[in-house]
Protein backbone atom coordinates (compact mmCIF):
# COMPACT_ATOMS: atom_id res chain seq x y z
CA UNK A 1 0.00 0.00 0.00
CA UNK A 2 1.33 3.43 -0.89
CA UNK A 3 2.48 5.67 1.93
CA UNK A 4 -0.22 7.98 3.19
CA UNK A 5 0.66 11.63 2.57
CA UNK A 6 -2.58 13.34 3.47
CA UNK A 7 -5.01 13.00 6.33
CA UNK A 8 -7.90 12.61 3.89
CA UNK A 9 -6.41 9.42 2.40
CA UNK A 10 -7.61 6.29 4.24
CA UNK A 11 -4.84 3.92 5.34
CA UNK A 12 -6.60 1.27 7.45
CA UNK A 13 -7.42 -2.38 6.83
CA UNK A 14 -10.95 -1.73 5.60
CA UNK A 15 -9.57 0.28 2.69
CA UNK A 16 -7.14 -2.55 1.84
CA UNK A 17 -9.98 -5.08 1.99
CA UNK A 18 -11.96 -2.83 -0.34
CA UNK A 19 -9.24 -2.99 -3.00
CA UNK A 20 -9.27 -6.78 -2.73
CA UNK A 21 -13.06 -6.76 -3.17
CA UNK A 22 -12.80 -4.62 -6.32
CA UNK A 23 -10.13 -6.90 -7.80
CA UNK A 24 -12.13 -10.03 -6.89
CA UNK A 25 -15.21 -8.48 -8.53
CA UNK A 26 -13.16 -7.89 -11.69
CA UNK A 27 -11.94 -11.52 -11.67
CA UNK A 28 -15.51 -12.79 -11.38
CA UNK A 29 -16.96 -10.30 -13.86
CA UNK A 30 -14.46 -11.29 -16.55
CA UNK A 31 -15.06 -14.96 -15.61
CA UNK A 32 -11.36 -15.46 -14.99
CA UNK A 33 -12.63 -17.47 -12.04
CA UNK A 34 -16.17 -18.56 -11.17
CA UNK A 35 -16.13 -19.06 -7.39
CA UNK A 36 -16.08 -16.24 -4.84
CA UNK A 37 -13.61 -18.05 -2.60
CA UNK A 38 -11.09 -18.56 -5.41
CA UNK A 39 -11.49 -14.99 -6.66
CA UNK A 40 -10.95 -13.34 -3.26
CA UNK A 41 -7.88 -15.47 -2.52
CA UNK A 42 -6.32 -14.57 -5.86
CA UNK A 43 -7.26 -10.90 -5.47
CA UNK A 44 -5.63 -10.78 -2.02
CA UNK A 45 -2.48 -12.38 -3.43
CA UNK A 46 -2.30 -9.73 -6.17
CA UNK A 47 -2.80 -6.94 -3.63
CA UNK A 48 -0.14 -8.37 -1.34
CA UNK A 49 -2.38 -8.81 1.70
CA UNK A 50 -4.09 -11.50 3.76
CA UNK A 51 -7.24 -9.44 4.37
CA UNK A 52 -10.23 -11.04 2.66
CA UNK A 53 -13.55 -9.29 1.99
CA UNK A 54 -16.93 -10.94 2.43
CA UNK A 55 -18.93 -12.26 -0.50
CA UNK A 56 -21.38 -9.40 0.05
CA UNK A 57 -18.62 -6.81 -0.40
CA UNK A 58 -17.54 -8.45 -3.66
CA UNK A 59 -21.15 -8.73 -4.80
CA UNK A 60 -21.70 -4.98 -4.33
CA UNK A 61 -18.50 -4.10 -6.18
CA UNK A 62 -19.43 -6.34 -9.10
CA UNK A 63 -22.57 -4.32 -9.87
CA UNK A 64 -20.57 -1.09 -9.76
CA UNK A 65 -17.96 -2.64 -12.05
CA UNK A 66 -20.62 -3.69 -14.54
CA UNK A 67 -21.99 -0.14 -14.68
CA UNK A 68 -18.49 1.30 -15.09
CA UNK A 69 -17.29 -1.09 -17.79
CA UNK A 70 -20.49 -1.58 -19.77
CA UNK A 71 -21.98 1.90 -19.39
CA UNK A 72 -25.26 2.28 -21.26
CA UNK A 73 -24.76 -1.21 -22.72
CA UNK A 74 -25.14 -2.72 -19.26
CA UNK A 75 -28.51 -1.05 -18.70
CA UNK A 76 -29.77 -2.08 -22.16
CA UNK A 77 -28.68 -5.69 -21.66
CA UNK A 78 -30.23 -5.77 -18.19
CA UNK A 79 -33.53 -4.46 -19.49
CA UNK A 80 -33.56 -7.04 -22.31
CA UNK A 81 -32.97 -9.84 -19.80
CA UNK A 82 -35.77 -8.54 -17.57
CA UNK A 83 -38.10 -8.42 -20.57
CA UNK A 84 -37.20 -12.02 -21.39
CA UNK A 85 -37.90 -12.95 -17.76
CA UNK A 86 -41.26 -11.18 -18.00
CA UNK A 87 -42.20 -13.20 -21.09
CA UNK A 88 -41.46 -16.49 -19.37
CA UNK A 89 -43.08 -15.49 -16.07
CA UNK A 90 -46.30 -14.67 -17.92
CA UNK A 91 -46.27 -18.20 -19.35
CA UNK A 92 -45.68 -19.60 -15.85
CA UNK A 93 -48.12 -17.30 -14.05
CA UNK A 94 -50.28 -20.16 -12.64
CA UNK A 95 -47.20 -21.38 -10.72
CA UNK A 96 -46.49 -18.12 -8.84
CA UNK A 97 -43.13 -17.39 -10.53
CA UNK A 98 -40.52 -15.29 -8.73
CA UNK A 99 -37.48 -13.65 -10.33
CA UNK A 100 -34.32 -13.95 -8.25
CA UNK A 101 -30.59 -13.48 -8.76
CA UNK A 102 -28.51 -11.07 -10.81
CA UNK A 103 -31.25 -10.09 -13.29
CA UNK A 104 -33.33 -8.81 -10.39
CA UNK A 105 -30.50 -7.12 -8.45
CA UNK A 106 -28.74 -5.80 -11.56
CA UNK A 107 -25.49 -7.68 -10.89
CA UNK A 108 -25.35 -9.20 -14.39
CA UNK A 109 -22.06 -10.03 -16.04
CA UNK A 110 -20.89 -11.89 -19.12
CA UNK A 111 -22.63 -15.26 -19.26
CA UNK A 112 -25.31 -14.38 -16.70
CA UNK A 113 -28.59 -16.25 -17.02
CA UNK A 114 -32.10 -15.68 -15.69
CA UNK A 115 -33.04 -17.44 -12.45
CA UNK A 116 -36.70 -18.14 -11.69
CA UNK A 117 -38.43 -19.98 -8.86
CA UNK A 118 -41.85 -21.55 -9.43
CA UNK A 119 -44.13 -23.35 -6.96
CA UNK A 120 -46.11 -26.43 -7.97
CA UNK A 121 -46.79 -29.96 -6.79
CA UNK A 122 -47.43 -31.02 -10.39
CA UNK A 123 -44.07 -31.09 -12.16
CA UNK A 124 -45.60 -32.29 -15.42
CA UNK A 125 -47.94 -29.28 -15.50
CA UNK A 126 -44.93 -26.92 -15.32
CA UNK A 127 -43.25 -28.77 -18.17
CA UNK A 128 -46.47 -28.66 -20.22
CA UNK A 129 -46.68 -24.89 -19.78
CA UNK A 130 -43.17 -24.68 -21.29
CA UNK A 131 -44.16 -26.79 -24.28
CA UNK A 132 -43.02 -24.17 -26.81
CA UNK A 133 -39.50 -24.01 -25.35
CA UNK A 134 -36.56 -26.40 -25.50
CA UNK A 135 -36.18 -27.60 -21.91
CA UNK A 136 -33.69 -29.88 -20.17
CA UNK A 137 -34.41 -31.35 -16.73
CA UNK A 138 -31.70 -31.57 -14.05
CA UNK A 139 -32.05 -33.03 -10.56
CA UNK A 140 -29.56 -31.62 -8.04
CA UNK A 141 -28.97 -33.32 -4.69
CA UNK A 142 -27.27 -31.57 -1.79
CA UNK A 143 -26.87 -31.89 1.97
CA UNK A 144 -27.60 -28.96 4.26
CA UNK A 145 -28.07 -28.88 8.04
CA UNK A 146 -27.51 -32.65 8.09
CA UNK A 147 -30.45 -33.17 5.76
CA UNK A 148 -30.47 -34.49 2.22
CA UNK A 149 -32.19 -32.13 -0.21
CA UNK A 150 -33.27 -32.56 -3.82
CA UNK A 151 -34.04 -29.75 -6.26
CA UNK A 152 -35.44 -29.98 -9.78
CA UNK A 153 -34.09 -27.47 -12.29
CA UNK A 154 -35.46 -26.78 -15.74
CA UNK A 155 -32.95 -25.27 -18.16
CA UNK A 156 -34.60 -23.30 -20.96
CA UNK A 157 -32.46 -22.86 -24.05
CA UNK A 158 -31.53 -19.32 -24.98
CA UNK A 159 -32.27 -19.86 -28.66
CA UNK A 160 -35.84 -18.61 -28.27
CA UNK A 161 -35.50 -15.95 -25.58
CA UNK A 162 -31.96 -14.91 -26.42
CA UNK A 163 -30.70 -15.84 -22.94
CA UNK A 164 -30.38 -19.00 -20.89
CA UNK A 165 -32.94 -19.50 -18.10
CA UNK A 166 -32.77 -21.74 -15.05
CA UNK A 167 -36.11 -22.54 -13.34
CA UNK A 168 -36.17 -24.23 -9.93
CA UNK A 169 -39.41 -25.99 -9.01
CA UNK A 170 -40.44 -25.93 -5.34
CA UNK A 171 -43.48 -27.44 -3.57
CA UNK A 172 -46.45 -25.09 -3.17
CA UNK A 173 -46.04 -25.33 0.61
CA UNK A 174 -42.74 -23.38 0.33
CA UNK A 175 -44.25 -20.50 -1.61
CA UNK A 176 -44.24 -18.14 1.38
CA UNK A 177 -40.87 -19.19 2.78
CA UNK A 178 -38.18 -16.47 2.85
CA UNK A 179 -34.80 -18.13 2.24
CA UNK A 180 -31.58 -16.31 3.11
CA UNK A 181 -29.22 -15.17 0.39
CA UNK A 182 -25.96 -17.10 0.46
CA UNK A 183 -24.01 -14.02 -0.65
CA UNK A 184 -25.44 -11.11 1.30
CA UNK A 185 -26.64 -13.05 4.34
CA UNK A 186 -29.97 -11.21 4.29
CA UNK A 187 -33.35 -12.38 2.98
CA UNK A 188 -33.19 -13.36 -0.68
CA UNK A 189 -34.72 -10.73 -2.95
CA UNK A 190 -37.62 -12.09 -5.03
CA UNK A 191 -39.88 -10.27 -7.47
CA UNK A 192 -43.38 -11.34 -8.47
CA UNK A 193 -44.78 -10.76 -11.94
CA UNK A 194 -46.41 -7.50 -10.81
CA UNK A 195 -43.18 -6.31 -9.16
CA UNK A 196 -41.17 -7.06 -12.30
CA UNK A 197 -43.62 -5.07 -14.41
CA UNK A 198 -43.23 -2.13 -12.04
CA UNK A 199 -39.45 -2.46 -12.19
CA UNK A 200 -39.52 -2.38 -15.98
CA UNK A 201 -41.69 0.74 -15.95
CA UNK A 202 -39.11 2.51 -13.80
CA UNK A 203 -36.29 1.28 -16.09
CA UNK A 204 -37.93 2.85 -19.14
CA UNK A 205 -38.08 6.41 -17.79
CA UNK A 206 -36.11 8.76 -20.03
CA UNK A 207 -34.03 11.64 -18.67
CA UNK A 208 -35.25 15.11 -19.58
CA UNK A 209 -32.81 17.00 -21.83
CA UNK A 210 -31.63 20.38 -20.62
CA UNK A 211 -30.43 23.58 -22.18
CA UNK A 212 -27.76 23.57 -24.92
CA UNK A 213 -24.47 25.40 -24.47
CA UNK A 214 -22.52 26.82 -27.39
CA UNK A 215 -18.90 26.99 -26.31
CA UNK A 216 -17.28 29.40 -25.91
CA UNK A 217 -20.35 31.29 -24.75
CA UNK A 218 -20.49 35.09 -25.02
CA UNK A 219 -20.96 37.31 -21.97
CA UNK A 220 -24.33 38.39 -23.31
CA UNK A 221 -25.44 34.76 -23.53
CA UNK A 222 -24.21 34.06 -19.99
CA UNK A 223 -26.20 37.03 -18.68
CA UNK A 224 -29.20 35.91 -20.69
CA UNK A 225 -29.13 32.51 -19.01
CA UNK A 226 -28.21 33.82 -15.55
CA UNK A 227 -29.20 37.50 -15.27
CA UNK A 228 -28.46 37.31 -11.54
CA UNK A 229 -24.78 37.54 -12.53
CA UNK A 230 -25.18 41.27 -13.15
CA UNK A 231 -25.43 41.85 -9.39
CA UNK A 232 -21.92 40.38 -9.01
CA UNK A 233 -20.28 43.27 -10.88
CA UNK A 234 -18.07 45.38 -8.63
CA UNK A 235 -18.37 43.03 -5.63
CA UNK A 236 -14.85 43.04 -4.19
CA UNK A 237 -13.39 39.82 -2.79
CA UNK A 238 -10.81 38.84 -0.16
CA UNK A 239 -7.07 38.62 -0.73
CA UNK A 240 -7.30 35.14 -2.24
CA UNK A 241 -8.77 36.80 -5.33
CA UNK A 242 -7.53 39.31 -7.89
CA UNK A 243 -10.91 39.89 -9.58
CA UNK A 244 -14.38 40.94 -8.49
CA UNK A 245 -17.07 38.27 -8.27
CA UNK A 246 -18.38 38.83 -11.80
CA UNK A 247 -15.01 38.67 -13.57
CA UNK A 248 -13.93 35.76 -11.38
CA UNK A 249 -17.05 33.84 -12.40
CA UNK A 250 -16.39 34.48 -16.09
CA UNK A 251 -12.80 33.29 -15.67
CA UNK A 252 -13.99 30.11 -13.93
CA UNK A 253 -16.33 29.35 -16.84
CA UNK A 254 -13.58 30.06 -19.37
CA UNK A 255 -11.30 27.71 -17.47
CA UNK A 256 -13.93 24.97 -17.62
CA UNK A 257 -14.41 25.55 -21.35
CA UNK A 258 -10.66 25.17 -21.85
CA UNK A 259 -10.63 21.86 -19.95
CA UNK A 260 -13.47 20.48 -22.09
CA UNK A 261 -12.21 21.78 -25.45
CA UNK A 262 -8.73 20.34 -24.76
CA UNK A 263 -10.24 16.91 -24.12
CA UNK A 264 -9.14 16.98 -20.46
CA UNK A 265 -5.58 16.19 -21.56
CA UNK A 266 -4.07 17.84 -18.49
CA UNK A 267 -5.63 15.11 -16.34
CA UNK A 268 -3.52 12.41 -17.94
CA UNK A 269 -4.80 8.94 -17.09
CA UNK A 270 -8.33 10.25 -16.50
CA UNK A 271 -8.67 12.15 -19.79
CA UNK A 272 -10.47 9.38 -21.68
CA UNK A 273 -12.75 8.61 -18.73
CA UNK A 274 -13.69 12.28 -18.33
CA UNK A 275 -14.67 12.63 -21.98
CA UNK A 276 -17.46 10.09 -21.62
CA UNK A 277 -19.47 10.93 -18.50
CA UNK A 278 -18.94 14.65 -17.83
CA UNK A 279 -22.05 16.73 -18.50
CA UNK A 280 -20.37 19.86 -19.92
CA UNK A 281 -23.49 22.10 -20.05
CA UNK A 282 -24.29 21.26 -16.42
CA UNK A 283 -20.67 21.94 -15.50
CA UNK A 284 -20.70 25.34 -17.19
CA UNK A 285 -23.99 26.29 -15.56
CA UNK A 286 -22.56 25.33 -12.15
CA UNK A 287 -19.62 27.59 -12.90
CA UNK A 288 -21.98 30.47 -13.67
CA UNK A 289 -23.95 29.92 -10.47
CA UNK A 290 -21.27 28.95 -7.97
CA UNK A 291 -20.75 32.45 -6.51
CA UNK A 292 -24.22 33.94 -7.04
CA UNK A 293 -24.69 34.09 -3.27
CA UNK A 294 -21.72 36.38 -2.64
CA UNK A 295 -23.42 39.78 -3.12
CA UNK A 296 -26.04 38.89 -0.49
CA UNK A 297 -23.51 37.53 2.02
CA UNK A 298 -20.66 40.03 1.75
CA UNK A 299 -19.56 41.34 5.14
CA UNK A 300 -16.46 42.87 6.71
CA UNK A 301 -14.44 41.75 9.72
CA UNK A 302 -13.15 44.30 12.22
CA UNK A 303 -9.75 44.27 10.53
CA UNK A 304 -11.42 45.09 7.21
CA UNK A 305 -11.18 41.62 5.66
CA UNK A 306 -14.02 40.70 3.30
CA UNK A 307 -16.09 37.62 4.13
CA UNK A 308 -18.82 35.65 2.34
CA UNK A 309 -20.04 33.27 5.03
CA UNK A 310 -22.64 30.84 3.74
CA UNK A 311 -22.54 32.14 0.18
CA UNK A 312 -22.63 28.59 -1.21
CA UNK A 313 -25.96 27.89 0.57
CA UNK A 314 -27.52 31.12 -0.70
CA UNK A 315 -26.10 30.46 -4.17
CA UNK A 316 -27.55 26.94 -4.20
CA UNK A 317 -31.07 28.30 -3.69
CA UNK A 318 -30.50 30.90 -6.41
CA UNK A 319 -29.28 28.11 -8.71
CA UNK A 320 -32.58 26.32 -8.14
CA UNK A 321 -34.42 29.41 -9.45
CA UNK A 322 -32.10 29.51 -12.47
CA UNK A 323 -32.74 25.81 -13.16
CA UNK A 324 -36.50 26.29 -13.03
CA UNK A 325 -36.33 29.24 -15.40
CA UNK A 326 -34.21 27.26 -17.89
CA UNK A 327 -36.54 24.27 -17.72
CA UNK A 328 -34.03 21.77 -16.34
CA UNK A 329 -35.33 18.37 -15.30
CA UNK A 330 -35.73 17.62 -11.61
CA UNK A 331 -32.64 15.39 -11.73
CA UNK A 332 -30.48 18.07 -13.35
CA UNK A 333 -31.81 20.70 -10.95
CA UNK A 334 -30.86 18.55 -7.96
CA UNK A 335 -27.38 18.03 -9.40
CA UNK A 336 -26.87 21.73 -10.13
CA UNK A 337 -27.94 22.72 -6.61
CA UNK A 338 -25.60 20.11 -5.10
CA UNK A 339 -22.62 21.28 -7.19
CA UNK A 340 -23.08 24.88 -6.07
CA UNK A 341 -23.75 23.90 -2.46
CA UNK A 342 -20.65 21.67 -2.22
CA UNK A 343 -18.11 23.65 -4.26
CA UNK A 344 -16.49 25.26 -1.21
CA UNK A 345 -16.27 21.96 0.69
CA UNK A 346 -14.24 20.55 -2.21
CA UNK A 347 -11.88 23.53 -1.83
CA UNK A 348 -11.66 23.35 1.97
CA UNK A 349 -10.96 19.62 2.45
CA UNK A 350 -7.36 19.62 1.12
CA UNK A 351 -6.61 22.99 2.71
CA UNK A 352 -7.87 21.81 6.12
CA UNK A 353 -6.60 18.21 5.76
CA UNK A 354 -10.13 16.99 6.39
CA UNK A 355 -11.01 13.45 7.40
CA UNK A 356 -11.90 10.82 4.73
CA UNK A 357 -15.56 10.99 5.81
CA UNK A 358 -15.77 14.52 4.39
CA UNK A 359 -14.79 13.20 0.98
CA UNK A 360 -17.25 10.33 1.25
CA UNK A 361 -19.98 12.86 2.08
CA UNK A 362 -19.33 14.48 -1.31
CA UNK A 363 -19.77 11.13 -3.07
CA UNK A 364 -22.92 10.45 -1.06
CA UNK A 365 -24.38 13.83 -2.04
CA UNK A 366 -23.21 14.06 -5.66
CA UNK A 367 -22.82 10.44 -6.79
CA UNK A 368 -21.88 10.41 -10.49
CA UNK A 369 -21.35 14.21 -10.50
CA UNK A 370 -18.23 14.13 -8.32
CA UNK A 371 -16.13 14.49 -11.49
CA UNK A 372 -17.93 17.75 -12.30
CA UNK A 373 -17.37 18.95 -8.72
CA UNK A 374 -13.65 18.17 -8.96
CA UNK A 375 -13.32 20.15 -12.21
CA UNK A 376 -15.37 23.06 -10.84
CA UNK A 377 -13.26 23.29 -7.68
CA UNK A 378 -10.05 23.28 -9.72
CA UNK A 379 -11.28 26.01 -12.07
CA UNK A 380 -12.41 28.03 -9.03
CA UNK A 381 -8.99 27.66 -7.38
CA UNK A 382 -7.05 28.52 -10.53
CA UNK A 383 -9.16 31.62 -11.21
CA UNK A 384 -8.21 33.02 -7.78
CA UNK A 385 -4.74 34.55 -7.99
CA UNK A 386 -4.71 37.08 -5.17
CA UNK A 387 -1.68 37.70 -2.92
CA UNK A 388 -2.83 35.10 -0.36
CA UNK A 389 -3.21 32.37 -2.97
CA UNK A 390 0.06 30.50 -3.46
CA UNK A 391 1.16 28.38 -6.39
CA UNK A 392 1.87 25.60 -3.88
CA UNK A 393 -1.77 25.57 -2.78
CA UNK A 394 -2.96 25.34 -6.40
CA UNK A 395 -0.59 22.41 -7.01
CA UNK A 396 -1.81 20.68 -3.84
CA UNK A 397 -5.39 21.14 -4.95
CA UNK A 398 -4.63 19.59 -8.33
CA UNK A 399 -3.32 16.51 -6.48
CA UNK A 400 -6.54 16.42 -4.47
CA UNK A 401 -8.60 16.59 -7.68
CA UNK A 402 -6.53 13.70 -9.08
CA UNK A 403 -7.35 11.72 -5.92
CA UNK A 404 -11.07 12.48 -6.29
CA UNK A 405 -11.00 11.31 -9.90
CA UNK A 406 -9.13 8.15 -8.90
CA UNK A 407 -11.77 7.36 -6.29
CA UNK A 408 -14.53 8.11 -8.81
CA UNK A 409 -13.23 6.13 -11.78
CA UNK A 410 -11.55 3.23 -9.93
CA UNK A 411 -14.35 2.33 -7.48
CA UNK A 412 -12.36 3.79 -4.62
CA UNK A 413 -13.02 3.07 -0.97
CA UNK A 414 -14.33 6.57 -0.27
CA UNK A 415 -16.65 6.43 -3.28
CA UNK A 416 -18.14 3.00 -2.62
CA UNK A 417 -17.36 1.69 0.89
CA UNK A 418 -18.91 -1.68 1.70
CA UNK A 419 -20.28 -1.12 5.19
CA UNK A 420 -20.27 -4.33 7.28
CA UNK A 421 -23.70 -3.44 8.71
CA UNK A 422 -26.87 -3.79 6.63
CA UNK A 423 -30.51 -2.71 7.04
CA UNK A 424 -31.33 -6.34 7.84
CA UNK A 425 -28.82 -6.24 10.71
CA UNK A 426 -30.51 -3.14 12.15
CA UNK A 427 -33.88 -4.82 11.85
CA UNK A 428 -32.71 -8.11 13.40
CA UNK A 429 -30.65 -6.60 16.22
CA UNK A 430 -32.63 -3.50 17.19
CA UNK A 431 -36.03 -3.85 15.52
CA UNK A 432 -35.34 -0.75 13.40
CA UNK A 433 -37.52 -1.11 10.32
CA UNK A 434 -38.22 2.52 9.35
CA UNK A 435 -36.24 3.17 6.13
CA UNK A 436 -35.44 6.80 7.04
CA UNK A 437 -34.03 5.88 10.43
CA UNK A 438 -32.10 2.98 8.91
CA UNK A 439 -30.60 5.39 6.36
CA UNK A 440 -29.60 7.88 9.08
CA UNK A 441 -27.88 5.16 11.09
CA UNK A 442 -26.09 3.68 8.10
CA UNK A 443 -24.86 7.09 6.92
CA UNK A 444 -23.61 7.87 10.42
CA UNK A 445 -21.87 4.49 10.65
CA UNK A 446 -20.32 4.90 7.21
CA UNK A 447 -18.67 8.16 8.23
CA UNK A 448 -17.05 6.38 11.21
CA UNK A 449 -16.18 3.37 9.03
CA UNK A 450 -14.29 5.30 6.34
CA UNK A 451 -12.40 7.20 9.06
CA UNK A 452 -11.13 3.85 10.34
CA UNK A 453 -12.97 3.91 13.67
CA UNK A 454 -14.28 0.35 13.27
CA UNK A 455 -13.99 -2.57 10.84
CA UNK A 456 -16.20 -5.47 11.88
CA UNK A 457 -19.95 -5.97 11.88
CA UNK A 458 -19.89 -6.47 15.67
CA UNK A 459 -18.13 -3.15 16.23
CA UNK A 460 -20.53 -1.41 13.86
CA UNK A 461 -23.59 -2.80 15.61
CA UNK A 462 -22.17 -1.69 18.95
CA UNK A 463 -21.86 1.86 17.58
CA UNK A 464 -25.38 1.62 16.18
CA UNK A 465 -26.56 0.77 19.68
CA UNK A 466 -24.83 3.90 20.98
CA UNK A 467 -26.56 5.94 18.28
CA UNK A 468 -29.98 4.57 19.20
CA UNK A 469 -29.44 5.03 22.93
CA UNK A 470 -29.03 8.78 22.40
CA UNK A 471 -32.60 10.23 22.60
CA UNK A 472 -31.59 13.03 20.21
CA UNK A 473 -31.26 10.46 17.41
CA UNK A 474 -34.71 8.86 17.70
Amino acid sequence: MKQRKNRWEPDHRASVRHRVAVEAARILYTREMKEYFQAKREAARRQGTVHLPSNREIHEQMLLLAHRLDGDGHEHRLQQMRLAALTLMEVLEPFHPRLIGSVLTGHIRKGSDIDLNVYSDDFDAVCAALGDYAVQVEVVRSRKNQENQEFTHLHVSGQTLGVEVEITVYPVSERHDHPRCGITGGPMRRASLAELRQLLRSDSSEPTPHFAWTSPASLDLMLDWVPELASCRGILQNNYHHLDVFDHTVEVVRGLECMVSAGYQRFGRWAESLRRPVDAPLLYLAGLCHDLGKPATQSYARDGRIRFWGHEKVGAEMARVVADRLGLSQAHTTELVALVDCHMEAVRIPAEQGEPSRIHALFRRLGPRVAELALLSLADMEAARGPAQSQLRREEHFRFVDFLLEQHFQQGFLAHPSLPVSPDDLSDQFGVTQPKLQRRILDWLTDHFVDGEFESSEEGLSLAGDFLSDPRNR
